[in-house]
């Protein structure tokens, strides 16, 4: 099991898979240990971020997305779940390319919790594909206004005492826009799922069938898409609040034989 760091108070364990265990003990900055000698910046924005994200409220949500079922492995630890998907998407990288940064950067694993550096990786790249899965969209939103109101206010501080000092030398007021980018996931990006993703694939299938008949028109009767019926189908299932499993199954069926 890794070892990680963050808040010291958390929720009973007994509210936590069998399979699931957390450390959740903050060891001091200066204590991370470097094989290769030197000590982390405590200026570096992957330390900065560290102490702005809710690792207890990220350990809460994480919770809820565990099975329970006491059969497997042991999961990840929350940080180095929700952790990752934070650095792949500020990286802007592929999984496995998040996997190799990390097993790189000792700033990384400092953000992840871990008390000292590793080469070794801490998790196949497979996995955040399950990390993902942990996770709602609804919790990234709120963990993500977390983070801003967080930083919001260090600002804010920070405003105050340098208009303090500065107003008491030469009576100026400072002001200006302060720009966050504490970001997850995209929110613009509708979330994927099976019957949406064939409705794009048929309507790329269709635009293809109709760049290579458009050559042929007047000569040969274009391929029948059903495009109408089709889009019909797809928007009476995408369109409703609550749909039921078997009716997903059977709108997918739809899809499928268009």
């Amino acid at each position: 099991m890794t070892e990680v760091h963050g808040n010291p108070t958390v929720e009973p364990h007994n509210l936590a898979p069998a399979m699931y265990r957390s450390d959740l003990h903050q060891p001091e900055f200066e204590d991370f240990y470097l094989p290769f000698g030197g000590q982390l910046c405590a200026e570096n924005r992957w330390v900065k971020l560290a102490g702005l994200v809710p690792w207890l409220e990220v350990e809460r949500c994480y919770r809820r997305g565990l099975s329970g079922s006491g059969m497997g492995a042991p999961a990840k630890v929350a940080r180095i779940a929700f952790g990752a998907l934070i650095i792949k998407e500020r990286l802007g990288v592929t999984d496995e390319e998040t996997v190799e940064q990390i097993s790189e950067n000792p700033y990384l694993q400092y953000f992840l919790g871990l008390r000292e550096y590793r080469q070794k990786a801490l998790f196949d790249p497979s996995m955040m594909v399950h990390f993902r899965s942990r996770f709602r969209q609804q919790d990234f939103s709120a963990i993500n206004e977390t983070i801003i109101e967080c930083a919001l206010s260090q600002a804010s501080e920070a405003e105050e005492k340098d208009s303090d000092s500065d107003d008491s030398a030469d009576g100026v007021t400072h002001e200006g826009k302060l720009l966050l980018d504490a970001t997850c996931t995209p929110a613009d990006i509708t979330y994927p799922t099976d019957l949406k993703l064939l409705n794009d694939g048929r309507e790329k299938l269709e635009a293809v069938i109709d760049k290579l008949h458009a050559p042929f028109v007047g000569k040969h009767k274009k391929p029948r898409s059903y495009r109408q019926k089709a889009r019909k189908a797809y928007l009476a299932t995408a369109k409703k609040k609550n749909v039921g499993a078997k009716k997903i199954r059977v709108a997918i069926g739809k899809q499928l034989r268009f």
